[in-house]
This record gives structure tokens, sequence and C-alpha cells, in this order.
């Protein structure tokens, strides 16, 4: 599900860690990973791109 960044923020990044292993939060569009989405929005590209969310 595509993100705003400040959102984006407070997520866990699984390839981010510390020296003790502990996990460390997305840095949005500072990494390798993020891709854009539309203004403002975007997602992680390591777990691919999202699907669309189903209409209920």
């Amino acid at each position: 599900m595509p993100l705003r960044e400040s959102e984006a923020k407070f997520k866990y990044c699984p390839l981010l860690t510390t020296h003790d292993d502990k996990l460390k939060f997305c840095q949005g569009s500072m990494c390798m990973m993020w891709r854009a989405d539309g203004p403002g929005t975007g997602y992680c590209g390591l777990a691919g791109r999202p699907e669309p969310e189903a209409a209920q």
C-alpha cells in the first residue's frame, strides 16, 4: 500500500539495523528501495509493487 513519506518513516526497515541488531525506521526517499507512487506518496520496492486495494 502506498504511504505518505511521513507515515513510512515510522515503519521498520528489515535491512537497516543498529550494531546490536535492533531494527531502524524507514528512510523514505533517502533509500535506494523507495519508489515514488504519486505526489508525496511511495512504497518500499523491496517487496515489489503493491497490489491495488480491493473495493469493498
